[in-house]
């Protein structure tokens, strides 16, 4: 006599949130890189103008939130507890959101550094935000958890600030990163106690909050002290060298000699050939925020075959903000001398914003009555 088996009854079927978190699991690495893409293209697409106010409002908006969460996961971790059940959804994603606001707050600035970056210096600044941009988004780094999130957070607190002030007071002084980074350790500080409150633990604070965040601005310290820091919110949109700058109206007339048409991506004359009594003109746009009223220096350099630069005149240009396409300006040279030339458009306090190089040789056609000028407006 044989009895069947009592049917067994088939499971049930996982809830879409817990196929939503098994999902996550698998792909964790593609998780990250999507918000690191997300972060990325939300604000290409956003930031538009540095000065403008929904920007400003946005980083600083971020920049509140990234200090809160960083409160909060720092609360939890020291618990080692459970959040409230009406809390575990925004417990598990608070991680992700913290690492897309710094991500998308390293994107803003890597873009607003790249834009007024010029020379190997800056370069080496900018190539170092990138490196920041990738450890927070790196699985290998976040293992650090608080020191790699306090790190970049006072980071980015200096960035704001430094770009915010000049922004506000409408010119750039070199005391103005200073205060920067004095009002960045307000809130770092803040959030330093409050780790001290969760942990009472003075090393472990040391260690995970006030080391990596003053470390950092050290760092930025002495970038800005060697001028390595570029000249946010300044940027340089045009620069070129021409026979003969005019103006009619608000246009510029731009003389020089024609270029090649397979030469499209040439707009000025790289190699000037120049007559006797000719000047040499450096034509500049040059960005800078709305109510914005400074002074920038055209800084001339010669150096001859087989010699070191040698700097000459530095010609003041009134800066004033508003205008998208940058403030237009020029400076000339008239006591020449053939050889390698450059002009460096730079700040008050030295830090450069661009530079053009070219080179100047006695026209083979002085004999000539005609010059052979053509004109652009810009």
């Amino acid at each position: 006599m044989s009895t069947a088996d009592p049917a067994i009854s088939p499971a049930p079927a996982p809830s879409l949130r817990r196929r939503l978190e098994a999902f996550r699991h698998r792909h964790g690495r593609a998780e990250h890189l999507l918000f690191f893409v997300g972060g990325f293209s939300f604000d290409a697409l956003m930031v538009r103008r540095i000065d403008d106010a929904p920007i400003l409002i946005q980083q600083g908006a971020y920049l509140t939130v990234a200090g809160l969460l960083l409160f909060g996961l720092n609360a939890w971790d020291h618990r080692q507890v459970e959040p409230p059940r009406s809390l575990r959804w925004l417990w598990r994603w608070s991680q992700p959101v913290l690492h897309f606001v710094l991500g998308t707050l390293l994107n803003a600035y890597v873009l607003f550094y790249f834009k007024s970056a010029s020379g190997l210096s800056a370069l080496l600044f900018l190539g170092t935000i990138t490196l920041l941009l990738l450890v927070n988004e790196l699985p290998q780094f976040r293992r650090f958890g608080p020191v790699v999130l306090f790190g970049l957070y006072s980071f980015c607190l200096t960035s704001y600030f430094a770009y915010l002030y000049p922004v506000l007071f409408g010119r750039l002084r070199p005391w103005m990163f200073p205060l920067a980074v004095a009002t960045s350790l307000l809130p770092l500080l803040v959030l330093a106690w409050g780790h001290h409150w969760l942990t009472r633990d003075g090393r472990r604070v040391l260690r995970e909050a006030l080391l990596p965040s003053f470390g950092v601005q050290a760092v930025l310290v002495l970038l800005f002290v060697g001028h390595l820091v570029p000249p946010v919110p300044l940027s340089l949109r045009d620069i070129g060298i021409y026979h003969g700058v005019s103006k009619t109206g608000s246009t510029y007339q731009l003389s020089h000699h024609p270029v090649p048409w397979w030469r499209f991506w040439v707009k000025d004359e790289q190699d000037f050939l120049a007559r006797p009594g000719d000047r040499i003109y450096c034509f500049v746009h040059i960005f800078a925020p709305r109510n914005f009223h400074d002074e920038v220096r055209l800084r001339w350099a010669h150096r001859a075959s087989g010699a070191a630069w040698a700097s000459s005149d530095a010609v003041p240009v009134q800066v004033s903000g508003g205008r998208d396409e940058g403030y237009a300006g020029y400076s000339y040279k008239q006591n020449w001398h053939p050889g390698d030339w450059q002009v460096t458009v730079e700040t008050a306090d030295g830090r450069e914003i661009g530079r053009r190089r070219f080179s100047v040789r006695d026209d083979p056609d002085a004999e000539t009555s005609e010059h052979g000028l053509v004109t652009t407006e810009r």
